[in-house]
């Protein structure tokens, strides 16, 4: 019994050395939980790897479809239409949609600019409008015929109407 006792703990003080913690490295611990500089390389190190692994997908997928082209000659003149891939499809809805957002960038920019252009006249108008009615005479009297000008302007309007 006293064998087996001892080959056990044997066993533990083995498995103790190998499963020896680490100490814990408190400064590098806050980085990676509050440091968003550190968050921020993560993430541009995920896109990076993303885009390259897309980048190598299509390379390899163009050596295919080369090597298909190559091979299958016969094939392709007696099939007069050709099957678009998925990834062809998907690049196809993608460019399509694309072109729908320029075109509606492009719509929201010109609804933009006439707003601005009706906006513009029409604080010119108004302050036009403010001086007329705003000037005195000397004494601080309004004066009458910038006022009447504009009453007939009005009339004019409204008889053309």
């Amino acid at each position: 019994m006293k064998k087996h006792i001892k080959s056990t703990s044997n066993k533990k003080q083995s498995e103790n050395v190998n499963n020896e913690k680490k100490p814990f490295n408190k400064k590098k611990y806050r980085l990676q939980k509050y440091s968003n500089k550190y968050k921020i390389d993560q993430w541009e190190d995920r896109r990076k790897k993303a885009v390259l692994r897309g980048f190598y997908k299509e390379i390899n997928k163009d050596q295919l479809q080369n090597l298909e082209k190559s091979t299958f000659k016969i094939d392709e003149h007696k099939k007069q239409e050709k099957k678009v891939s998925a990834f062809q499809k998907a690049k196809q809805e993608f460019l399509r949609k694309k072109d729908e957002k320029r075109i509606q960038k492009e719509e929201a920019l010109r609804v933009k600019t006439e707003k601005e252009e009706a906006l513009q006249k029409y604080k010119e108008k108004r302050m036009q409008t403010y001086k007329k009615l705003s000037k005195k005479t000397k004494k601080g009297q309004p004066v009458m015929k910038d006022r009447l000008e504009m009453l007939l302007e009005k009339i004019q309007q409204q008889v053309s109407q």
